[in-house]
């Protein structure tokens, strides 16, 4: 008799330490709801996104662009170099 008893005892016990924790979690989630659509975090998230994106790929192309001109200025170098050396060769020979 008193097992049965200190089994429900326990058994209430666990339903209401459950039950206020799971209230709590719906009582968050639905401020949460009610606040987002008037801050629109999901909008200045995505225009902060759309800047960073627009950034890199400014960036990205100044970086290829001064690449390719010091490739150029490089390859005209390594060119004129090797153009130049025959022509002493053959003019040796």
């Amino acid at each position: 008799m008193f097992l049965g008893i200190a089994t429900v005892v326990v058994l209430v016990l666990l339903a209401v330490l459950v039950l206020p924790s799971k209230k709590r979690d719906a009582d968050t989630k639905q401020t949460s709801n009610t606040i987002l659509p008037f801050q629109s975090p999901e909008r200045s998230q995505n225009l902060r996104e759309q800047q960073v994106q627009e950034e890199a790929e400014a960036i990205a192309s100044e970086y290829q662009r001064r690449a390719d001109e010091a490739w150029l200025e490089e390859l005209s170098v390594k060119a004129s170099a090797l153009l130049k050396s025959p022509a002493k060769a053959t003019r040796k020979a």
